[in-house]
């Protein structure tokens, strides 16, 4: 796991494999056209960065 997170929860992925985080950020990409306000979009871009992060900074297997 990445050391420090800027994100405001602390969240334990080592559960998730590479396919389960994909998942997540194409769901966050099908929601984004969905956000009505720019700060709903930019928490989304913020939680799209973060799994973004999870999945580069951990070899995961399916």
């Amino acid at each position: 796991m990445a050391k420090e997170r800027k994100f405001p929860f602390d969240l334990d992925l080592s559960t998730l494999d590479t396919g389960s985080i994909t998942n997540i950020l194409n769901d966050i990409e099908q929601h984004m056209p969905l956000m009505e306000s720019e700060g709903d979009r930019t928490q989304l871009l913020l939680v799209r960065e973060f799994f973004e992060e999870e999945l580069k900074a951990v070899k995961r297997l399916h």
